[in-house]
């Protein structure tokens, strides 16, 4: 009976991760709300019973995909956290986590596209939750920093997040109409770093003593 019980659950998880997995490359492609119910459950394989069965409706379906992948970049940034000896190394392998984090997720970028042209109507009630969970840490990175003589006191940490976000994710989300000054493709590996040490030289050449 027991064994019978886990393999229900983890056939249940299994689709639920199915459904999740669908949604996200729907939304991606055309939003909330030009995203059809029977078109995530054509392509999760499912009978859309189902999909309401687990998610309730579509917009709790969208919410749950939004979740899981701020869930995602929480776990990477703190575990990237880890990997850094001193303030300077933590920041940066925050950043870094952050950047490759889009470079490998395309259709988050493009749902936060369609995201922000809703005025980041589900976002912004997800978010705060992940940010203030963070925060500590973040802070902690900040004020040791600023003890060390690495960073420059009353440094806003809310503006560098924002100035961290934008220069990441703007050259995702602008991928296409940024390539034409590049003959090699803006994501390649050889691209991505380039960039990416970019970003982290204007951020480390703002907030350092």
């Amino acid at each position: 009976m027991v064994l019978l019980l886990k393999d229900i659950e983890s056939k249940a998880e299994e689709t639920k991760q199915r459904i999740l997995q669908s949604a996200e490359k729907i939304f991606a492609q055309k939003g909330l709300d030009g995203a059809r119910v029977d078109e995530i459950a054509e392509l999760a394989k499912i009978n859309k019973r189902m999909l309401y069965y687990y998610f309730g409706s579509k917009e709790n379906l969208y919410q749950a995909v939004l979740n899981r992948n701020f869930n995602k970049i929480y776990t990477t940034g703190m575990l990237a956290v880890q990997e850094g000896s001193g303030p300077r190394e933590k920041a940066e392998q925050v950043i870094r986590s952050y950047f490759y984090f889009l470079a490998e997720n395309p259709e988050y970028v493009r749902i936060m596209g369609w995201e922000a042209m809703q005025g980041g109507k589900y976002a912004r009630e997800l978010l705060p939750d992940y940010l203030w969970e963070s925060w500590p840490v973040l802070n902690e990175i900040m004020k040791s920093g600023v003890q060390e003589g690495l960073f420059r006191p009353h440094i806003d940490i809310r503006q560098v997040l924002v100035s961290v976000n934008s220069l990441c994710l703007f050259y995702f989300t602008r991928r296409y109409m940024l390539q034409f000054m590049w003959e090699e493709d803006i994501i390649s590996p050889a691209m991505l770093e380039k960039r990416l040490q970019h970003i982290l030289e204007l951020i480390f050449e703002g907030i350092s003593c």
